[in-house]
């Protein structure tokens, strides 16, 4: 199907009047200059395990539903979507969920129920199961975490055709998809030189060492890295988000320097701060 003429005039249009927008931010200037939430986006993300990109991904879809109302369906091969949802609700009180009354549990449960839909992890889907399924919901935005947690062929070709397919997916339906990425071993292996100050700590992936290589730096429309220095003295309990991707730089984000990271605190799981 050739593309409507009128559709290009009207982006001309709006971009010689300055009416273009920009995404969806959660109201911190730091992070919202970096990233947004744009819809019929593809963004992957990749980072070392045990550096909670999970957690750090729930939370700052979590901000997003309270600033600007928006509903997230979730396929979480590795977490129970109860240690989800519970994370969730500290995450919005600020409160440790056994310090809290019963009531108010499930109180606060009904609100992240009215944001968040979970898939149930008890069985393995294929990309075109998970895509129904998120097409089927009335979610802006929907996360696979991680890629490898889905039934799939490990091959070059079958990692193409998943990330042509989420990119059909977000041109026709205007949902954005996020997906969780593990990197290669060699990038597990890699650790800042002697001499840096975190000499022998695991250094942050690139684009190219998640599994299945630099595809889905290429296909993709934004690329976060999360990582965290694991058992460092001072940082252990810092996220730092790399901006390694930003496509559409018109419509807000762009990429930071590879040695200056967004930096969270976690806060002892009550919500992040920069």
């Amino acid at each position: 199907m050739i593309t409507n003429q009128q559709e290009i005039n009207q982006y001309l249009q709006d971009y010689h009047a300055g009416l273009i927008s920009k995404g969806k931010g959660n109201g911190l200037i730091k992070l919202d200059e970096a990233i947004r939430f744009k819809t019929g986006q593809l963004t992957i993300i990749n980072g070392l395990d045990n550096v909670g990109k999970t957690i750090w991904i729930l939370w700052y879809y979590l901000t997003l539903s309270v600033k600007h109302g928006l509903k997230w369906t979730i396929y979480s091969g590795e977490n129970k979507a109860g240690q989800l949802v519970r994370q969730l609700i500290q995450f919005y009180t600020g409160e440790y969920l056994n310090n809290m009354e019963l009531s108010e549990v499930f109180r606060v449960e009904m609100i992240i129920k009215e944001y968040f839909t979970f898939i149930s992890n008890d069985k393995q889907y294929e990309s075109k199961e998970l895509f129904k399924m998120f097409a089927d919901s009335d979610s802006d935005g929907c996360l696979i975490d991680p890629f490898t947690g889905m039934k799939r062929e490990y091959t070059h070709a079958a990692n193409y055709n998943f990330l042509n397919e989420a990119r059909e997916f977000t041109n026709l339906t205007d949902k954005s998809v996020y997906v969780n990425t593990h990197v290669v071993s060699e990038a597990a292996r890699r650790t800042y030189p002697e001499g840096h100050e975190y000499a022998g700590y695991a250094s942050p992936p690139s684009k190219s060492q998640s599994e299945g290589g630099q595809p889905f730096g290429n296909r993709t429309d934004d690329f976060l890295t999360i990582h965290r220095l694991v058992g460092h003295q001072i940082r252990n309990f810092v996220t730092e988000v790399y901006i390694r991707k930003i496509k559409d730089t018109e419509t807000g984000g762009k990429v930071a320097p590879i040695d200056d990271p967004l930096d969270f605190e976690f806060n002892s799981g009550l919500g992040f701060t920069m």
